[in-house]
């Protein structure tokens, strides 16, 4: 999960997918966070931290890192929050495109149906999925600095392509399940 000082977006994202991750039982989904423009050591904004945890989520341990290009590189998945994100890490980790999602891309995506359980064949399907057509509203707009109500904001398209995104990683979530 990308976004700009790693301290709004991508640490809810993070901590959102961690979260369903780990409602649907899966050990399997490692999760990251850093930003393009991120220093080292900083604490979630206490908006964020304050939308999680009205959600269930305790995030506080949370504290920002910068992108690491080997580690981009490494990834099966890069979920960057904005188009600039997007070109700022093509730009530091050449060849990343080809894995690489907007957060909001992903609930307009169409994605070929997998009945199959294997991650790697559902990921596969999910990365050969026909995209959105660029445009300024798949962006996810950064809540730095704004009320609580921005981060709110964000927090809901965040949990709206974390729920598509688990569901096409992970196969629908069980009606028994919470």
């Amino acid at each position: 999960m990308v976004c700009t000082g790693n301290i709004c977006r991508s640490p809810m994202a993070d901590a959102m997918l961690r979260e369903e991750a780990a409602r649907r039982g899966r050990d399997d989904i490692e999760v990251a966070s850093a930003g393009t423009w991120a220093g080292f050591g900083n604490p979630a904004q206490p908006e964020a931290l304050q939308v999680l945890r009205e959600r269930g989520i305790d995030f506080a341990q949370h504290r920002s890192r910068p992108v690491d290009p080997s580690e981009v590189a490494e990834a099966d998945l890069v979920v960057a929050m904005t188009s600039v994100h997007s070109r700022e890490l093509r730009e530091l980790a050449p060849g990343v495109e080809s894995k690489m999602i907007l957060m909001k891309e992903l609930v307009e995506m169409e994605v070929a149906e997998t009945t199959s359980a294997e991650p790697t064949e559902r990921l596969a399907k999910l990365l050969a999925g026909v995209r959105p057509q660029p445009r300024r509203a798949l962006d996810l707009d950064d809540p730095m600095g704004l009320p609580v109500f921005a981060y709110e904001r964000a927090a809901q398209e965040i949990e709206v392509g974390v729920q598509r995104l688990a569901n096409l990683l992970c196969g629908p979530r069980e009606a028994s399940e919470p």
